[in-house]
């Protein structure tokens, strides 16, 4: 008999379906687990399940019968892999499961923005439209993504999924890595896009990948997409180059504190027209949190099978 703890469950919607474990097990799922409350719900436990609960080696030391950390994430950032290993403790993640679900959520952001959906809406709020005597409202810009430059950083499954559909839009797409990071090449793949979009994971060569001295390499009709990890761009500075117009817009899924505090620096251009900010949803379409759930059970059974 295995003892299954799910400590956050309700990162994931009710209404998901967990498919079969096929071995002898008892689940304990809790909605969500505070720092103090780690140690005592791990502590018999044969397999964790978790999704942004950290698990590190002061706590994972009072698990003696533990086997499998199974994350229901991609990102293994939250866990001791060093701790794991000395341990003989197996850990999983999920692979390609929300790449279409990013990439669309990425191609969304830029759309909004370069069409200026978010100002004209407001524009039209502000009884604009009906001042006009001829049939458009021409009070934005709006561009075509067509013939732009897109980078993207990271060529994983998302960043090349992102690629694809940009060049269903015509758009020309460039990839950087940052494994071989150069700053001299660094600088000059930010000076020559359009848009850039990031699909690193965050880690210590990427924290602060982005701050207000690579943002004043860019072009100022750059726009930004983030749906990778808040960490990778400098929050304070992304806020004082779009107000400063030093680049022409954002579009952002990810913050480094999640959920942010009331005092996070992007309330203060929240109701900008050139930013748009959405909560960690860029992966979370129905298809996807099935997906995930499908493939973290099929890990456990693989594991002991």
């Amino acid at each position: 008999m295995k003892n299954i703890v799910f400590l956050d469950r309700s990162t994931f919607p009710s209404n998901i379906t967990f498919p079969k474990i096929k071995l002898s097990h008892v689940w304990k799922k809790y909605n969500f687990t505070r720092k103090s409350e780690v140690k005592k719900r791990i502590k018999n436990a044969n397999i964790i399940v978790t999704n942004k609960v950290e698990l590190n080696g002061n706590n994972l030391k009072i698990a003696k019968k533990l086997e499998l950390i199974a994350i229901t994430a991609t990102g293994t950032n939250i866990i001791d892999i060093d701790y794991c290993i000395k341990n003989n403790i197996s850990v999983c993640n999920l692979r390609d499961y929300a790449s279409i679900s990013v990439a669309e959520h990425v191609l969304t952001l830029m759309l909004t923005l370069s069409k200026n959906i978010k100002g004209l809406e407001r524009d039209i709020s502000n009884k604009l439209w009906q001042k006009r005597k001829v049939f458009a409202l021409l009070s934005r810009e709006i561009n075509d993504l067509h013939g732009k430059t897109l980078g993207i950083i990271g060529k994983g499954s998302i960043g090349l999924k992102v690629g694809r559909l940009a060049k269903a839009f015509g758009m020309n797409v460039l990839y950087f890595s940052v494994r071989n990071y150069r700053r001299t090449q660094f600088l000059k793949f930010l000076s020559s896009l359009d848009y850039l979009s990031l699909h690193c994971p965050l880690n210590e060569k990427t924290k602060n990948l982005i701050t207000i001295k690579e943002l004043k390499k860019m072009k100022k009709n750059l726009i930004l997409i983030n749906t990778a990890r808040g960490g990778i761009v400098n929050e304070i500075d992304l806020t004082k180059a779009l107000k400063q117009k030093i680049i022409a817009g954002a579009g952002i899924d990810v913050t480094t504190s999640e959920p942010p505090k009331k005092s996070h620096t992007y309330y203060s251009i929240l109701n900008n027209a050139n930013f748009i900010w959405t909560p960690h949803t860029a992966w979370a379409s129905n298809q996807t949190l099935q997906e995930a759930i499908n493939q973290l059970i099929k890990n456990i059974n693989s594991f002991y099978k």
